[in-house]
C-alpha cells in the first residue's frame, strides 16, 4: 500500500470515528425527543438510555473496525517499507563475505607463490604439504567467493 492509500485509510478511519463520537455525545446530551409531554424520570431514562448504548456500542464497533484497518495498513507498510531494506541487507551480506573470501583465497594463492620453490622438494616433504594445502585451501576460498556473488547477483535480479 502506498503512502497516499495508507494516509486515505487512516484520515477516514479517523474522521469516521470522531464523527460517530461526536454523535454519541450529542445522543447523551440532547433533551428527550417526546417535546413537551414529559415523561416520567425512569422511562426518559431507559430512551435516552437505550440511545446513548446504541450509540457507544456503535462508536466502539467502528473504533474497533479502524483498529483493524490500521492495523492492517500498518503491517502492509510495514511489509512493503521494509521489503526492499531486506534485499538489499541480505545481497550486501552475501557481497562483504564473498569479498572477505576471497581475501582469504588470496592469501592462500600468496603463500602458494612463496612455496613454489617446494615442488623441486620430494613428494612427502613438509614444504611440498603446505603448498599442497595452500592450493587446497585456496581453490577452496575462491569458489566461496565466487558462489557468493553469483547467488548475490541472483538474489538482486530475483526480486
Amino acid at each position: 500500500m502506498d503512502k497516499e492509500r495508507l494516509g486515505r485509510a487512516l484520515g477516514y478511519g479517523a474522521r469516521h470515528a470522531a464523527k460517530t463520537l461526536a454523535q454519541a455525545v450529542d445522543a447523551a446530551t440532547s433533551p428527550s425527543p417526546t417535546g413537551a409531554a414529559q415523561p416520567t424520570a425512569t422511562s426518559s431514562r431507559q430512551t435516552t438510555g437505550g440511545d446513548v448504548v446504541r450509540s457507544v456500542v456503535e462508536a466502539h464497533r467502528t473504533v474497533s473496525e479502524t483498529k483493524s484497518r490500521v492495523r492492517g495498513a500498518a503491517k502492509q507498510a510495514g511489509k512493503s517499507a521494509l521489503a526492499p531494506v531486506a534485499k538489499f541487507s541480505s545481497v550486501l551480506w552475501l557481497e562483504v563475505t564473498g569479498t572477505f573470501f576471497g581475501l582469504v583465497a588470496f592469501a592462500m594463492f600468496e603463500g602458494v607463490w612463496r612455496l613454489r620453490d617446494a615442488m623441486k622438494q620430494a613428494a612427502n616433504s613438509p614444504e611440498r604439504m603446505k603448498l599442497y594445502a595452500c592450493v587446497a585451501l585456496g581453490a577452496l576460498f575462491v569458489y566461496f567467493a565466487t558462489s557468493n556473488f553469483v547467488r548475490a547477483a541472483r538474489r538482486q535480479r530475483r526480486r
